[in-house]
C-alpha cells in the first residue's frame, strides 16, 4: 500500500526547503519537496516550497520543525534585491510580450 505525503511546512526558497528535509531526514523522518511545473522551469516557487512528509511523521516533523531555523540566504529574502539592469531588462521582456500579444490579437481581428 502506497504511503500518502501530506504537507507540514511550507519554506519561503528552494533552498531553505532543502535545509528544511535534510533536517528532518537526519531526525530518521522521509521527507521531500512538492515540486510543480513553475519549480521545474524558475528553481523556486513564488508561494514557497511545500515540505512533504509521511502522515504516520506528522505530529513528530511538525515538532522538529518548531526549533529548526534554516540558514537564511538571499533566495530567501522576500524582496529579493534586483540591479537596475535587471529591472530593465525585465521592463523591456514585457513590453516584447505585450507588443507580441497586441499584434496577435490585431492579426486574428
Amino acid at each position: 500500500m502506497e504511503e500518502k505525503l501530506i504537507c507540514i511546512a511550507t519554506a519561503k526558497s528552494r533552498m531553505e526547503a532543502e535545509q528544511m528535509t535534510a533536517f528532518l531526514k537526519e531526525n530518521d523522518i522521509y521527507a521531500t519537496v512538492q515540486l510543480g511545473i513553475p519549480e521545474l522551469y524558475t528553481g523556486d516557487s513564488v508561494s514557497g516550497e511545500k515540505i512533504m512528509v509521511s502522515s504516520q511523521d506528522k505530529e513528530k516533523a511538525q515538532r522538529l520543525l518548531q526549533s529548526f531555523t534554516p540558514v537564511e540566504t538571499r533566495a530567501s529574502d522576500p524582496r529579493k534585491q534586483t540591479t537596475k539592469i535587471q529591472k530593465a531588462v525585465n521592463w523591456i521582456l514585457l513590453g516584447i510580450i505585450a507588443a507580441i500579444l497586441i499584434f496577435a490579437v490585431i492579426i486574428l481581428l
